[in-house]
């Protein structure tokens, strides 16, 4: 097993903007699916391609999972692109390369946060979304992807909206929070997220809901 000591290095400051071609691939680079071939047998070269080819997106769904830390978010995605440079043998192609490579960001956040058991600077960038009950329609929007290592939410949320977001965000436990950046921030579904979790599929809607609920009575005040 690699043990992630010749893992290639991660620079860190992808560049956001950067723009796949058809396949999965870069201008200049090889199609996806050969440079996942060759990785799978240990070109160290493949490697790094699919590293700095996906990095903008790792660190910005990292980013999210990571209350917006930055310094949190480029240690998740590190370690991440260590999981993948351990894993890639194991990689069988049933689903899309992006699609493994997403779950292996995700649990990677999820294990970075129980490992730490601490609670750290946490804000979203966040508007009242669907009134469902059930907690399954959460706001679906672009989320702003940060470039150059400012909240993205300055741009979008006065002082005194960030003081109150803060606050409500504090009153949701822990698992209520990581249900709602999964759900809202990643656009998982509901299974997904249970599997993601561990948790079973009702108790997910019930986290949801609950957390839901109490941002929309702690921040009722902006919903105008």
């Amino acid at each position: 097993m690699r043990d992630g000591k010749d893992c290639p290095a991660w620079q860190g400051d992808s560049n956001p903007s950067s723009t796949v071609g058809p396949g999965g691939s870069l201008p200049g680079f090889p199609d996806e699916k050969e440079l996942v071939r060759r990785a799978r047998d240990g070109d160290l070269k493949a490697i790094e391609e699919l590293v700095f080819l996906h990095q903008a997106t790792v660190f910005a769904t990292a980013y999210r999972l990571c209350d917006f830390d930055r310094e949190e978010a480029m240690d998740a995605a590190q370690d991440a692109f260590v999981q993948v440079f351990r894993k890639i043998g194991q990689f069988e192609g049933r689903s899309s390369f992006a699609t493994w490579l997403h779950r292996i960001v995700v649990n990677t956040c999820l294990l970075q946060r129980r490992r730490k058991a601490r609670r750290s600077r946490f804000f979203f960038s966040w508007w009242p979304f669907g009134r469902d009950e059930e907690g399954d329609g959460a706001c679906e929007r672009d989320w702003p992807v940060p470039e150059d290592g400012s909240n993205p939410a300055d741009d979008l949320l006065n002082r005194e909206l960030k003081r109150d977001v803060v606050s409500a965000l504090k009153g949701l436990s822990q698992r209520q929070r990581t249900v709602f950046q999964l759900k809202v921030f990643e656009e998982m579904t509901i299974p997904e997220i249970a599997a993601a979790t561990g948790m079973a599929e009702g108790t997910v809607k019930s986290h949801l809901f609950r957390a839901m609920r109490t941002l929309r009575h702690q921040l009722a005040g902006w919903d105008n």
